[in-house]
């Protein structure tokens, strides 16, 4: 299974070093670690990183009980996030407000 792993750029020696705990049959690497792209001026040497393993989930399970912040989530079929998406549809409340146009300087 393919999983996303994003941590904080302080993290990344950690994530290497719980990493090296695993045997190199246990993971392959997707995508090396690299800067999550973000909106703004954020200076990108103290952005989030990411990566991509392909692993078993036991082997994943290494990385949260090795990682107090370590987000991993697991690639999904359309299927998945179709079904994810319906979930959080029927769990939101959308509330739209109407005001009526008027005299802004009435009420002063």
């Amino acid at each position: 299974m393919k999983y996303t792993f994003t941590f904080d750029y302080q993290d990344e020696k950690k994530f290497r070093e719980v990493l090296s705990r695993l045997s190199e049959d246990e993971y392959t690497v997707v995508e090396d670690i690299h800067p999550v792209p973000v909106k703004g001026d954020e200076d990108p040497r103290y952005v989030d990183r990411q990566t991509i393993l392909d692993m078993d989930p036991e082997a994943a399970l290494t990385f949260r009980l090795g990682m107090k912040f370590v987000k991993i989530r697991r690639e999904r079929t359309e299927e998945e996030l179709a079904e994810e998406k319906e979930i959080n549809d029927r769990n939101t409340i959308k509330v739209t407000v109407h005001v009526p146009m008027g005299d802004p300087t009435a009420g002063k």
